[in-house]
């Protein structure tokens, strides 16, 4: 299991995302994060009010460090149409997903156009 996957592995341990870039007022800067129990935390409040270090420094290598995005409704990507492309709808699904992916897409609905009932059938 790795502290990416299993979010019992990390339940209240002090993650520190360093070498980072984050943006932060309309800008990207070089800072660190942390993150306790899945929240992003104050790094005042940590460190002068409770007194804690980190307890899992993660390198982020230069990296940029940001939410995903979840895509409630996609159609289609990478010339893939989840309304036309039904016989090969798994190839469709997994290689719009390795797609999605690399545009920030963590997550994303399947959806289909608006088609004649005999689609949605199939």
């Amino acid at each position: 299991m790795s502290i990416l996957t299993d979010p019992e592995l990390v339940k209240d341990k002090l993650l520190k995302f360093h070498n980072c870039r984050i943006l932060k007022n309309h800008a990207i800067y070089e800072d660190y994060l942390l993150v306790l129990n899945g929240k992003i935390q104050d790094p005042k409040k940590i460190f002068y009010d409770l007194r804690r270090e980190p307890d899992i420094l993660i390198d982020c290598k230069g990296g940029i460090l940001s939410p995903g995005y979840i895509d409630i409704q996609l159609n289609g990507s990478v010339g893939y149409d989840f309304s036309s492309d039904i016989d090969t709808i798994e190839e469709a699904v997994d290689n719009v997903s390795k797609a999605q992916l690399l545009m920030g897409v963590t997550s994303y609905c399947p959806t289909m156009v608006s088609s004649p009932k005999e689609k949605y059938h199939k």
